[in-house]
């Protein structure tokens, strides 16, 4: 299970704000409900996490070979897709073809991206109510939270952390949200492809498998396709077990940095929503 260094404290100021009647209505919501709506979501949010760190332990501890290299390596080699448990979970999955074994992939990286993708909808609906930025009833997404925060405050910490986190580059230094290239916004693509295209149009899988095959003498790595990442990205960055390492550690320190942030904000404000 994951923890995060600054999920507590900010749950304890939330606790503190209400006890010392400091929370007041935001975002359309009552005093009340806007202190059990965070402390709701604090919780939903770290579901999430290990929700995703659950899926990603299941791909660490798949055995690709025997469903990669073809029935006689499949009946030569009797160790299970996936063995994998921890404190709280025992997962074991055998396949007796390699038919199944897309399927199974599709499984397991749709959990991943779908928890992943999601954690910015958690995070965005706590610094809505933080910041009373728009009614709470009403549909918007990160995106436009991002927005509204950065014409409340322009220069603020968190406005910038949250800039810095979507940001794509250009060759020109300027930046621009939500465009191919950053990380998180690469695993979003990927989860929204995940929902509408078949499996193989997402993974590179080896030349000679398909849905109802098995793969000889191929380089027995499965990796997304090279459309979803800027050009020159290398081929190692692209494997999935890398891709998936790679972008889980860089949500969690962002959903951690805004936790300390928003910490912060409330420290200093002494109220909620923050002035």
């Amino acid at each position: 299970m994951v923890n995060l260094t600054n999920e507590a404290g900010l749950l304890q100021k939330i606790k503190e704000l209400a006890a010392n009647g400091k929370i007041h209505s935001s975002v359309g919501l009552t005093e009340q409900a806007a202190e059990t709506k965070i402390q709701k979501l604090l919780p939903t949010t770290h579901q999430r996490i290990n929700a995703v760190r659950f899926y990603l332990d299941l791909m660490e501890n798949m055995n690709y070979a025997p469903y990669l290299g073809g029935q006689s390596s499949l009946f030569e080699d009797q160790r299970l897709l996936i063995d994998f448990s921890d404190s709280d979970f025992q997962v074991q999955i055998n396949l007796l073809n390699s038919g199944p074994f897309p399927l199974v992939v599709f499984i397991v990286l749709n959990g991943f991206f779908s928890n992943l993708v999601s954690l910015e909808d958690c995070i965005a609906k706590i610094i809505n109510i933080v910041y009373n930025l728009t009614p709470y009833n009403k549909r918007y997404s990160g995106f436009h939270i991002r927005q509204r925060l950065k014409g409340k405050i322009s220069r603020g910490d968190l406005t910038r952390h949250l800039r810095v986190f979507h940001a794509v580059y250009r060759k020109d230094k300027s930046d621009v949200e939500d465009k191919k290239g950053s990380t998180f916004n690469i695993a979003k693509e990927i989860r929204n492809q995940l929902t509408h295209d078949d499996i193989t149009d997402i993974v590179d899988f080896p030349s000679a498998i398909n849905l109802s095959g098995s793969a000889v003498n191929s380089d027995l790595k499965l990796r997304f396709r090279h459309s979803f990442f800027p050009d020159g990205t290398a081929s190692a960055d692209i494997e999935i077990i890398a891709f998936c390492n790679s972008v889980f550690k860089e949500t969690i320190g962002f959903v951690d940095e805004c936790y300390r942030l928003i910490h912060g904000k409330l420290q200093h404000s002494g109220v909620l929503p923050v002035l």
